[in-house]
């Protein structure tokens, strides 16, 4: 029981800390907004209770110390409402929510000693602030700091000048103030419980459906991107090269001779061409851009490079290593020969082109490498274009 009731106490201590310090963070960042929120909350319904009070002080005909102190804290909610909008750090909006109910908290102290006596308007006003502390929605840390130090500011205060005010009333004090404290800080605990429990709950959501988008973003088989996620990415990265004035360039990548390979030497030999395609331009397209499986044999990259060629076989020089250095099919000595044909379009950064007018443009440029590569002695059979105007692309041969 007691072990289970300080583990408990442990849990809500702070709304921030938990085991993993991924999830402590996203707690922290989504903290923020909703002290920020609480806060603002808390200080507009001071703000409209001092100024009720200072309507009721003045009917009432209080003293001029009675309104002038109930406009000031009016003054200081207000400026709590405004800050709370501006501050971005956790712990300052912590520190400026504990400075408003603690301010508060001495300005009513200094009040009873002004007048001598604990007023029912000043006992109506000990109760609301304690009332108010669960309104930010603070770990049970703050809560119980803020707490004590307005417990401790108000007992201080009076017991050492206890022969000033009636018994009765510090006795009714001590009972409204312990009363309430208990109250706020089980609402707190409670809610901070709740707070923990739905922040780890859309953690895992958030984490769950980046997962599912990703996954949805895979290819199974090969690891690489697909089709959709070129769509859903295209048109940004595209505009991020544009504005950095880079060329780039939109290559589809065909192994040839593929179905025959796979006839040959078996699905599991050309599952692992594919695999080893994409493994091999991974590491020349790092940081340049990106490779995706469009369907079958043909991928697609997309990347700025000064001389794409360059980078084009340099990743069928791994492709060539990878496949050489992995078993062959059948107990073969030595690898099938692999060639592959390369389209490709350069884009100059003054040329607006949509992914669908760069793929028939790239597909016409491999369909001319496919019809040369009896003519080519290298196993990259590579045709480029440039790409001056979306319904026009020149031509030129470059391998």
């Amino acid at each position: 029981m007691y072990r289970k009731l300080v583990a408990s106490l442990h849990h809500v201590w702070s709304t921030t800390r938990f085991g993993a310090k991924e999830l402590s963070n996203y707690a922290h960042y989504m903290m923020i907004e909703e002290t920020r929120k609480g806060l603002a909350a808390m200080s507009a319904v001071a703000l409209l209770l001092l100024c009720a009070q200072t309507v009721l002080y003045a009917g009432l005909g209080f003293g001029y110390t009675y309104l002038y102190t109930s406009v000031l804290l009016a003054l200081l909610a207000a400026h709590v409402f405004v800050s709370a909008r501006l501050l971005k750090d956790l712990n300052s909006l912590y520190l400026l929510g504990m400075s408003l109910l603690v301010v508060c908290g001495t300005a009513f102290v200094l009040l009873a000693h002004k007048t001598g006596t604990f007023s029912l308007a000043l006992f109506a006003g000990v109760a609301l602030l304690f009332m108010v502390i669960p309104m930010v929605p603070w770990g049970l840390r703050e809560a119980f700091a803020v707490t004590m130090l307005i417990y401790s500011v108000f007992t201080l205060s009076t017991v050492g000048n206890a022969a000033r005010f009636e018994r009765e009333a510090l006795w009714a004090l001590q009972l409204v103030m312990a009363g309430a404290g208990i109250i706020s800080l089980a609402l707190v605990t409670r809610n901070a419980s709740v707070r923990k429990s739905d922040i780890l709950a859309r953690f895992e959501l958030e984490n769950a459906h980046k997962r599912m988008t990703i996954l949805s973003n895979k290819d199974p088989l090969t690891g690489a991107w697909n089709r959709r996620y070129l769509m859903s990415n295209f048109a940004s990265t595209v505009e991020r090269w544009r504005k950095e004035d880079g060329t780039y360039h939109y290559a589809l990548l065909d192994v040839d001779d593929f179905k025959p390979l796979n006839d040959t030497y078996g699905h599991d030999y050309g599952d692992r061409i594919l695999k080893a395609v994409v493994v091999a331009f991974q590491e020349p397209l790092k940081e340049h851009g990106y490779l995706v499986r469009m369907g079958g044999d043909e991928f697609a990259l997309l990347f700025t490079a000064a001389d794409p060629e360059t980078l084009v076989g340099s990743g069928f020089a791994r492709l060539r290593e990878h496949l050489g250095c992995s078993s062959q099919p059948g107990g073969e000595t030595q690898a099938p020969e692999i060639s592959v044909s390369v389209g490709l379009v350069s884009v100059p950064p003054n040329v607006h082109a949509s992914e669908d007018t760069l793929y028939r443009a790239a597909d016409q440029a491999l369909y001319e490498a496919k019809a040369r590569k009896s003519k080519c002695r290298g196993e990259v059979h590579f045709v480029a274009c440039k790409l001056t105007d979306p319904e026009t692309a020149i031509r030129t041969l470059a391998g």
